[in-house]
């Protein structure tokens, strides 16, 4: 565990769930919590294990990998900074639903349920907060499955790399440059489509300037233009 920097504070709080709550709040989760580093295909926690705390991204990408009963486990979404899991099971006290992963060198602040207890005594009217946190994970979850009934199979890989990059609501008014840690493999399961599908939508896509691949990422290099290929 490494103490908690001035750029960590304000990266987390001028982006995610904590940028929308006010300062007390922000500040009460803050003091509470612990920074925590890990390397590449490091495990934060499994699907099964008992709800410890929430972990919010502070830097790099965590891989959050689901699989149902009898299938899986797939890399289900990608968590940038700003971004924070488990706040369902750490607010119910279950056990964990997904497990989380580290895509490579990453930074995650934990706050251990007991400390959301405590937030919780200090102000009751401060669960508010917690809710807003889970309802943005539900809305990213249902956002994901109204992207999967999509038809075409070149809008479902669109759609997912607008949604890894967090950029998928169309926040973003104006082309920047995006780079997102994700292989061809995890687009193609996110997507719902072989990986040579996948490989040949890429290609389309770079042809036409909207953007740029590597090993091991994808760099959306216009996201206004690739929103717009979505609504066509």
């Amino acid at each position: 565990m490494t103490s908690i920097t001035a750029d960590v504070v304000h990266r987390m709080t001028a982006t995610g769930w904590l940028a929308a709550t006010p300062a007390p709040f922000r500040e009460a989760v803050l003091s509470r919590a612990t920074l925590r580093r890990y390397g590449a295909d490091d495990v934060l926690h499994r699907a099964g294990d008992e709800s410890g705390g929430m972990h919010g991204v502070a830097e790099g990408t965590i891989r959050l990998l689901l699989a149902a009963v009898d299938h899986g486990p797939y890399c289900g979404h990608l968590l940038r900074p700003g971004h924070w899991a488990g706040d369902g099971p750490s607010i119910a006290g279950s056990p964990r639903l997904v497990t989380l992963a580290s895509a490579g060198e990453s930074a995650v602040l934990f706050l251990p349920r007991a400390a959301i207890m405590e937030i919780e005594a200090q102000d009751p009217t401060y669960w508010r907060y917690f809710m807003a946190s889970l309802n943005m994970s539900l809305g990213l979850a249902l956002g994901a499955i109204a992207d999967l009934m999509l038809r075409d199979h070149r809008k479902r890989v669109v759609a997912v790399l607008l949604r890894v990059a967090g950029i998928r609501d169309g926040a973003l008014a104006v082309d920047a440059r995006i780079e997102v840690e994700i292989s061809q493999a995890d687009l193609a399961a996110m997507a719902n489509v072989t990986r040579t599908t996948a490989s040949t939508t890429l290609r389309s896509l770079a042809r036409a300037g909207l953007v740029a691949t590597g090993y091991g990422r994808v760099t959306v290099l216009a996201p206004a233009r690739l929103h717009t290929f979505l609504a066509e």
